[in-house]
């Protein structure tokens, strides 16, 4: 065997295990339920019309918690459409973030914002 063929045999087993890593990181990762932060106070039994008004400055508090936590890092995002309004008659796509449902930063931030401080203690 040559040495040109041997890094190729090489390289090959090694992408092929970074392949079978990512495989099952996805797999784990997709299996973790993940909540938006309206999603999280309607569980914590905060009336819709609350959440539209004081939702976004929570969702501030609980990002800043969640970097506290994570060394900086800031949360996963998905995309959401948001209800149809003046100049968007089917809505727009906005960037939120998401959390995992155990995630200790959601508690937190909504501890800290008054708005929200009520329903989680109550919890």
């Amino acid at each position: 065997m040559s040495a040109a063929s041997h890094r190729r045999a090489r390289r090959r087993n090694a992408i092929a295990l970074l392949r079978r890593r990512r495989t099952e990181n996805r797999a784990h990762r997709d299996a973790t339920q993940r909540l938006k932060v309206s999603d999280f106070l309607t569980d914590q039994g905060m009336p819709t019309e609350d959440i539209d008004r004081y939702g976004p400055w929570a969702g501030r508090h609980i990002v800043s918690q969640y970097r506290a936590a994570h060394h900086g890092h800031d949360p996963r995002k998905t995309r959401i459409r948001t209800r149809p309004c003046k100049g968007h008659p089917h809505g727009r796509w906005i960037k939120v973030n998401v959390y995992r449902a155990d995630d200790p930063a959601l508690i937190a931030g909504a501890r800290v914002y008054g708005r929200t401080a009520e329903y989680v203690t109550a919890a």
